[in-house]
């Protein structure tokens, strides 16, 4: 599901003009050097247990739900500005930028989807291979956030239980009889008339 939704925030984001790609991860390396590109990166963490699972939130019967899974999720947001002599804030300043735009369309298309997102705690990170250089050649910016899937009863094969068709597969048989007259509860009178059923 996350990959649908990075591929459907780049689209979006595309659409806008944001001059960065959205990448799904976890990608094998993480750098913001002179060669890397900037980049959005939607990714999920790796070595940390950060989904929880939580009481189904409405009545479902087929399939039947569980359980709620809020699967946990990250944006980083690799930026570099091409300002001579950039400073910190001017990368810090670009990076967010592209964050209120990935924000607002990460809400749009997770609430199209009917989903609901909580989002977390985020800032700014420092990254290995920027430790001992004397000039930043970029920030990174993270955003954890979760979204919610339901847990489905199902076959491998994602098929639902077999239903049936009342009238058809099966036949259900009651009455309701009613009666102004005040008679023992539960015991209809004799001349109580059919008001439903056959």
């Amino acid at each position: 599901m996350l990959y649908a939704i990075a591929q459907e925030v780049g689209a979006v984001l595309r659409g806008e003009g944001v001059p960065f790609p959205v990448v799904f991860g976890p990608e094998p390396s993480a750098s913001i050097s002179p060669a890397a590109r900037e980049r959005i990166v939607i990714e999920q963490p790796i070595d940390e247990k950060r989904d929880q699972v939580l009481a189904p939130r409405a009545v479902h019967h087929n399939p039947k739900v569980t359980g709620i899974r809020m699967q946990s999720a990250r944006i980083r947001i690799f930026a570099r500005s091409n300002v001579a002599g950039a400073a910190w804030h001017d990368h810090a300043e670009r990076a967010e930028q592209v964050l209120d735009h990935v924000l607002g369309a990460l809400d749009q298309v997770v609430r199209g989807r009917k989903n609901v997102i909580v989002f977390g705690g985020g800032g700014f990170v420092a990254l290995k291979d920027l430790e001992g250089s004397e000039v930043w050649s970029g920030a990174v910016y993270e955003q954890d956030f979760t979204v919610d899937r339901g847990i489905f009863r199902r076959t491998w094969a994602g098929e639902a239980q077999d239903e049936v068709v009342i009238g058809t597969d099966v036949t259900i048989r009651n009455q309701t009889k009613v009666s102004n007259d005040p008679d023992p509860a539960g015991t209809p009178p004799a001349d109580a008339e059919i008001a439903s059923g056959g």
